[in-house]
């Protein structure tokens, strides 16, 4: 990458990184990011979403702070973004393919940073597979930081229902309520997300927003468009919302079929710190708090951030790195 492109967002530090490179990764190549001003400083390595909803193509303009005191990788999972348009005819992915790629690729990064641990950080639905591999594998990490906290898909969608039903009827919307509760049994029937099922899913979710506080607020969306690091494939998975379904199939089918942290003894071998938005009801508040409370580390905090929903990171950046941040230095 030429630094000259990038602007403000250029790494100019005469021991930065700013790279993108594809590494081969469970018998495929895979695509990461790595972005930060020292080479001497820890790795951490950010688990997206989704299953599909890639981060690294806009990071630069939230991550500043963690690329100040972390060498920051943002890895595109097997059946997502670039990883996808590699090779689409790839063995897609399901979660011990995921935890077996997470492995390796932790492993190769603690050989092209010279670490013997790094740190992971996983968003929603990365911080249910990243909380799978810390409970695996603790010897390789430095600390686990969990973001929005994905604990049972369908769970999620019955607690942040309950809370839409009653605010719908606190506001004398009766019918609405009784449409709530039909459309979540028809969400909890669910066996895949293929286009139908999805179609029910948004639809359950749409009406869920009308009571809800918004869920992913910061700045817009089209903003991302001018990032100095998009390319032509982040722009064509972002638009194309049936290849992620079709790409991620098997996935979904394990998250609907019942995968959960909650089969897992939550005893954690490496300090855990987790962030949760107080306005967060896609993976809802109360469960992440919940689940905090269930688990035992070395050394565990949690932090809330009132004015902010699922996106932490985007909607209020200074204020959770610098929580963030305060809270690392402390363990």
């Amino acid at each position: 990458m030429r630094p000259g492109r990038f602007g403000r967002y250029a790494i100019r530090t005469a021991d930065g990184v700013q790279e993108a490179a594809y590494l081969p990764i469970g018998g495929i190549e895979q695509y990461i990011r790595v972005r930060g001003r020292s080479r001497a400083n820890p790795v951490l390595l950010v688990l997206h979403g989704g299953p599909g909803s890639t981060l690294g193509a806009t990071a630069c303009r939230w991550q500043g702070a963690l690329e100040a005191a972390f060498t920051v990788v943002h890895w595109d999972q097997r059946g997502s973004g670039n990883t996808y348009y590699r090779d689409p005819a790839a063995p897609p992915p399901t979660v011990e393919r995921l935890l077996s790629d997470l492995d390796e690729l932790v492993d190769a990064l603690r050989a092209r940073y010279g670490r013997d641990r790094l740190f992971l950080l996983g968003h929603s639905w990365g911080s249910l597979l990243g909380g799978l591999y810390a409970l695996r594998r603790p010897e390789k990490l430095s600390a686990w930081l969990p973001v929005s906290q994905m604990v049972d898909f369908k769970r999620s969608e019955q607690v942040s229902a309950a809370e839409a039903i009653r605010r719908a009827r606190g506001a004398g919307r009766e019918e609405d309520a009784e449409r709530l509760a039909q459309e979540l049994e028809q969400v909890l029937a669910l066996r895949r997300l293929d286009r139908a099922g999805a179609g029910t899913l948004l639809r359950f979710r749409r009406r869920k927003e009308r009571y809800l506080p918004p869920q992913y607020g910061g700045p817009s969306p089209l903003g991302g468009l001018a990032a100095p690091e998009l390319t032509g494939n982040d722009l064509r998975w972002k638009l194309c919302f049936d290849r992620m379904l079709a790409a991620n199939a098997a996935l979904y089918e394990e998250l609907l079929g019942g995968l959960s942290l909650d089969g897992c003894p939550p005893r954690y071998g490496v300090p855990v710190i987790l962030t949760a938005g107080e306005r967060d009801w896609t993976t809802p508040y109360p469960l992440a708090a919940a689940y905090y409370d269930t688990l035992s580390a070395p050394c565990k905090v949690f932090l809330s951030l009132p004015d902010a929903g699922h996106l932490p990171f985007r909607e209020r950046p200074e204020e959770w790195s610098h929580i963030l941040l305060d809270a690392l230095a402390q363990i």
